[in-house]
């Protein structure tokens, strides 16, 4: 029998909550009986789901590049591959849940529009917790914590914020045509429209999940350390064929282009 280390286990367990992302509901329930499940198919997916299940730990940051494209148009913009919806969210989820009220913070480039030409500049895009206000026709005096642990939750947030910032008018402040996330899409849009990348060496393009609230000790605030979510343990009699199920699963469907 296969001996594993705590960081096999945890790498193997991110990888499957990847898997089950992109799994259809058959798929799902056909991995939970390779597992060894043979309940009911309601009972199967809720043990597998369980499995799947990480946890962010406390006042650590989360990169959240990775669940954003690479640039966004604005709906009216053709140069490039445009569905015009401003989809910013890449359809990856997030495999954890918060463990404490985060934010997202990003630094990203701004593609603007001045009277026939277009403008580059650097800038942050940030979407700070939830509050009441942002739900009043449901007169929810908190937002609920299911929804304020939810990564996915704070995602659709921010994707909004940065549509907000294709509403802006001209006369108010600029006229924004596209934002890139990571450099890979400054240097798209800046060919596209016949530009440069602004200051690239310091540009530092990226977003993260950061608490909201900090840890002292000896009343010094502590840095934020950058960590991988925790995942449960797997059940000591399956550990073994789930791990070599995951080594197995997770290159097919990287290849395949579902990861």
């Amino acid at each position: 029998m296969a001996t594993y280390t705590d960081e096999q286990l945890q790498d193997a367990a991110s990888k499957l909550r990847e898997i089950y992302d992109v799994q259809t509901r058959s798929e799902r329930l056909r991995t939970a009986r390779r597992f060894g499940y043979e309940s009911k198919p309601e009972s199967r997916l809720r043990i597998y789901r369980r499995l799947t299940r990480g946890r962010a730990q406390p006042f650590s940051r989360f990169p959240a590049t990775e669940f954003l494209k690479d640039y966004v148009l604005r709906f009216d913009q053709d140069v490039l591959e445009n569905d015009g919806d401003e989809m910013v969210l890449n359809g990856k989820v997030p495999p954890y849940s918060f463990s404490q009220n985060m934010m997202m913070i990003s630094r990203v480039m701004f593609l603007a529009r001045d009277d026939g030409d277009f403008v580059p500049f650097n800038t942050q895009v940030n979407r700070s917790p939830f509050f009441s206000q942002d739900y009043p026709e449901k007169g929810e005096k908190e937002t609920p914590k299911k929804k304020r642990l939810d990564p996915m939750e704070l995602l659709k947030a921010y994707q909004e914020r940065v549509r907000e910032k294709f509403m802006v008018r001209p006369e108010e402040g600029y006229d924004l045509v596209a934002v890139a996330f990571n450099m890979k899409g400054a240097r798209l849009l800046a060919e596209t429209y016949n530009t440069e990348v602004p200051d690239p060496d310091k540009a530092d393009y990226g977003a993260a999940f950061l608490p909201t609230s900090a840890r002292y000790v000896n009343d010094k605030r502590q840095p934020f350390i950058e960590q991988k979510p925790t995942f449960r343990p797997f059940p000591k009699a399956r550990e073994e064929r789930i791990v070599r199920y995951v080594n197995r699963a997770y290159p097919q469907l990287k290849r395949s282009g579902r990861l």
